[in-house]
């Protein structure tokens, strides 16, 4: 195929305009997040050994709550991202879950309530990407493995 002078020039014009593009928007291959959906992104530092780490998802919402421990029961789903080798995360059948029926002194007071999550895969070079219903967020917590080795005792 012969391309002429106009051919090259035209591509080198228009090759930054794309390549700055996914810079605004390196998300931009993952799926729009649905009417009653939001989409969190967490992006984590880069670590040496990032076997030993994992990222453990709450997803909930303050509420005004007693001194009672509370837990929302949800189903976080996996899901591939087609074409690219990525997974992302949607989380669906949320609902009020359970709490404990301690007695309490102190009045009910705002907290933050949520589901647990397993633990998840840590990954500095892409971000771990959760669709969750509007009016719920998503925090996290970074767990990372001891560096000890123990031996477990052979009975």
């Amino acid at each position: 195929m012969h391309f002429s002078f106009l051919h090259i020039l035209l591509f080198a014009t228009l090759l930054p305009l794309t390549a700055s593009a996914a810079d605004k928007d390196p998300y931009g291959m993952f799926p729009q997040p649905s009417e009653d959906q939001q989409r969190y992104i967490i992006e984590v530092p880069k670590e040496e050994s990032e076997e030993d780490y994992r990222i453990q998802l709450f997803i909930g919402r303050e509420q005004m709550a007693d001194c009672n421990q509370r837990v929302l029961f949800g189903k976080l789903e996996r899901k591939e991202l087609k074409g690219w080798g990525y997974h992302y995360y949607v989380v669906n059948d949320l609902n009020g879950g359970m709490h404990t029926m301690m007695r309490c002194k102190e009045p009910p007071q705002k907290r933050f309530v949520a589901m647990q999550s397993d633990l998840l895969r840590y990954n500095s070079r892409i971000g771990t990407v959760v669709y969750v219903p509007k009016g719920y967020e998503v925090r996290y917590r970074i767990w990372r493995a001891d560096d000890t080795m123990k031996e477990a005792q052979k009975r």
